[in-house]
């Protein structure tokens, strides 16, 4: 979808007082609209249902606490109140109410998960639930701490993995220029600790690739073709369908390392939610991959 008015707009004049009208057409082509979230403070559990990262979840009086393969209880990573976040999307991507919650299990290239979807309805007498049994992360990392989160709509260029260099670079703008350019759209804001429909951080571009791999059961590789081989042989000898499904895998939540928190993906990694851009819309959360990057 191309950005809304007043992110075009923004985008253009973020550009021109940069000096990168060379890549404008290039930037707002593939510019993302995202949303953004930070920590607001400690979490303090005065409210029942608020956006939060870590601790303990609001879940519905009915819903058990994940557990992974092995019985151990998944790691609770977020919450996410859907109202405070439909005003924010110009794509109007998620449910314009309810909750979305996100674990997480022992990671490989692959991790346990589980996001839960719960209605307003659902959410009437929620309640604070403590895990069953020390968590899966936090039995290594220790327990984590709590902290509420602020939300702001943002846009995403295309990060090292995507970003076109014969595009972005001439004799006069290098990669620093372009990371100055991204520094500038982003203005003075706090730390982002999670990000929404962005692009995937990483130095291959390959996630969207091994997400479409994962979610149709195909053997994961890093080759692009092989992967395109595979999902065309899945779908029946569809290469059309199997390059559409790659490109609509959208960046459900992107988590970042988080010292205040404790959230630590490896060496200052960052855990990543995937899901089809059909299901989503759809509101559909039964069917997502979750994997982690780290340099």
């Amino acid at each position: 979808m191309a950005l809304s008015e007043e992110n075009r707009k923004y985008l253009e004049r973020v550009i021109e007082e940069n000096d990168f009208g060379h890549a404008s057409e290039y930037l707002q082509r593939t510019a993302k609209q995202t949303i953004k979230m930070s920590c607001a403070g400690e979490e303090t559990y005065k409210a029942i249902g608020n956006s939060r990262a870590a601790g303990e979840p609001d879940l519905p009086k009915n819903t058990d606490w994940p557990l992974d393969s092995s019985g151990t209880p998944m790691t609770f990573i977020l919450q996410l109140n859907l109202s405070e976040l439909a005003g924010l999307d110009p794509e109007h991507r998620l449910p314009a109410e309810g909750m979305l919650f996100f674990f997480a299990g022992d990671y490989d290239s692959v991790v346990e998960h589980k996001v839960l979807h719960a209605s307003s309805a659902e959410m009437t007498g929620a309640v604070r639930k403590s895990a069953p049994a020390p968590t899966v992360h936090e039995r290594e990392d220790g327990t984590y701490l709590s902290h509420r989160l602020n939300a702001r709509a943002a846009i995403d260029l295309p990060g090292y993995a995507y970003a076109d260099n014969d595009e972005i670079e001439d004799e006069d703008h290098e990669w620093d220029e372009y990371e100055e350019l991204g520094f500038a759209l982003e203005g003075d804001k706090p730390f982002t600790t999670v990000r929404m429909f962005g692009y995937a951080e990483g130095q291959h571009g390959d996630d969207e690739y091994m997400a479409a791999l994962e979610l149709f059961g195909c053997e994961s590789t890093y080759y692009p073709n092989e992967a395109i081989e595979r999902l065309t042989k899945a779908f029946g000898g569809d290469r059309e369908r199997a390059e559409r499904e790659v490109a609509d895998i959208v960046m459900l939540a992107e988590i970042d390392s988080d010292q205040d928190i404790g959230f630590q993906w490896g060496d200052s990694g960052v855990l990543h939610y995937f899901i089809r851009k059909e299901d989503l819309l759809n509101g559909n959360f039964e069917r997502t991959t979750c994997s982690f990057y780290s340099s």
